[in-house]
């Protein structure tokens, strides 16, 4: 994936067309509604099915490739405008607007989330099943009877965007979500780069590293999670702090809290670095009073307007029924469950609680530490680096938990993010998921490969063909040696 050869038009265009690819193929290998069998988002005959998946692969390649050029460009120091990526983001981003969700079916379980609420239903005891009708019916069989382990102000927005739609019009309560999706992506582009501009120079790589981020588009757009919504407050409430004003920061935060948990530890970071800016410890005890009496303020205003009480905190652990094979804890777990039984030790299911348990406590003795260390390193870099380790040794984790992680840390350093290690982590993360958002059958499988390899022999192909120098390029050279 060298950025030989390329130029950044041409790297845009080539993502806006593996975007377009990705798009095109959702309408039958996205995670589609079951529900709706004959809505505008039907299921086609499986050869349709196979094309697309074939063709959503190919752009999901095309789209890293291009991200990747963009990235080494940056990293060579080589002039790329915040203007060109702001365009490419939008190129990028807009084409999966219109169609089904890819990658994963959550948005569903949001809707009839949002349905319950409307209803004056509880959402933190009552699982979809509850609902009835066609919200409910495309919500996947393992979450039906599940609370939400969403904050209030995410179930608030589901409610609002169906309270608009109506429960029977699935694809528009989807684009509906969708729409939020976008705005906190907005929000994250425009602290981002104001972040960046803050903290250092390297704005372009932030907004490169951050927001043209193939997980943003795969996910926060195309999957059209409440991430979004938390991340553009977390880097809205940073940026907040970062300019003095932590009231206003806290406010941001604490309503980031509210959409989803983890969010805490950007709060306790920045709240860890204004702390420590004031003289003499009365000073600083003082300032831990004010912030924590603005939090808490906002976190009890924030859940009596949002109307949901205060059961979310209750069901944070609700993600964690599903085993995923990205959680170390958790495969961690399934090998000592099988040594203990193998050897007579123990259960597997002990063996799999110890190992949960032992990976959450490191990871919060992780952010306690990263906690201690924001007012040396920073409060976005301590943020980023904090959700790291949560992330990591949570007992469920999804490919986009890593940009609560990412984001963050592309405003404090985003040249860390653009090492061949961490790009190719960034890829793997990306293509490890099917469009549909489930695991792949023999046939997706092989449909899969072969639009991922026909987009390689691409890609390869063309980083082959080197460009002719610009005359402009070549008189300098030229006036030179007749010099000498």
């Amino acid at each position: 994936m060298s950025a030989a050869g390329s130029t950044v038009r041409g790297s845009v265009l080539l993502g806006a067309l593996g975007s377009v690819l990705l798009g095109a193929g959702a309408w039958a290998a996205g995670a589609l509604p079951p529900g709706v069998p004959d809505g505008v988002w039907g299921r086609r005959g499986e050869s349709v099915t196979w094309v697309c998946v074939a063709a959503s692969c190919a752009g999901l390649v095309l789209l890293v490739t291009a991200w990747w050029q963009l990235g080494s460009r940056l990293a060579s120091g080589a002039g790329v405008g915040r203007w060109q990526l702001r365009a490419a983001l939008w190129c990028w981003a807009l084409p999966l607007v219109p169609g089904p969700l890819v990658g994963s079916s959550d948005a569903y379980s949001y809707l009839a989330q949002g349905a319950l609420a409307g209803r004056g239903l509880d959402v933190y005891a009552l699982g979809p099943a509850a609902l009835g009708g066609p919200l409910a019916a495309n919500v996947p069989g393992m979450w039906h009877r599940s609370p939400a382990p969403y904050g209030p102000l995410s179930v608030a927005a589901a409610r609002a965007v169906v309270a608009v739609t109506g429960e029977q019009h699935v694809v528009a309560a989807v684009l509906g979500l969708r729409l939020v999706a976008l705005a906190g992506v907005g929000l994250m582009v425009w602290a981002l780069g104001r972040l960046a501009d803050t903290s250092g120079p390297g704005a372009a790589g932030a907004l490169w590293a951050g927001a043209l981020n193939p997980l943003v588009l795969l996910h926060l757009v195309g999957g059209a999670h409440n991430d979004a919504l938390m991340l553009g407050l977390v880097l809205a409430g940073l940026l907040a702090f970062r300019r003095g004003r932590w009231c206003l920061g806290t406010v941001v935060l604490t309503a980031a809290v509210l959409v989803k948990a983890p969010a805490a530890v950007a709060l306790l970071c920045a709240a860890a670095v204004t702390v420590a800016g004031r003289d003499g410890p009365r000073q600083r005890w003082r300032q831990a009073a004010r912030l924590a009496g603005v939090a808490a303020a906002a976190l009890v205003a924030g859940v009596a307007v949002c109307g949901q009480g205060w059961g979310w905190l209750w069901t944070l652990r609700t993600p964690a029924a599903v085993h995923t094979l990205l959680s170390l804890s958790t495969d961690a777990g399934h090998l000592l469950g099988w040594l203990a039984e193998g050897l007579g030790w123990g259960t597997a299911g002990g063996a799999m609680t110890a190992a949960r348990l032992a990976g959450l406590l490191g990871g919060l003795a992780a952010v306690g530490y990263w906690v201690w260390r924001a007012p040396h390193a920073g409060a976005e870099r301590a943020a980023g680096a904090g959700l790291l380790a949560l992330v990591v040794a949570a007992p469920a984790a999804q490919p986009w938990y890593v940009l609560w992680a990412v984001v963050p840390l592309a405003a404090a350093d985003w040249r860390r993010l653009a090492r061949p290690g961490a790009k190719a982590a960034v890829v793997a993360l990306t293509l490890v998921v099917m469009p549909s958002g489930q695991g792949p059958t023999w046939a997706s499988g092989c449909a899969a490969a072969v639009g991922a390899g026909l987009a390689l022999a691409v890609v390869a192909t063309g980083l082959r063909v080197r460009p002719v120098p610009a005359p402009a390029a070549v008189l300098p050279d030229a006036a030179a040696k007749v010099r000498r």
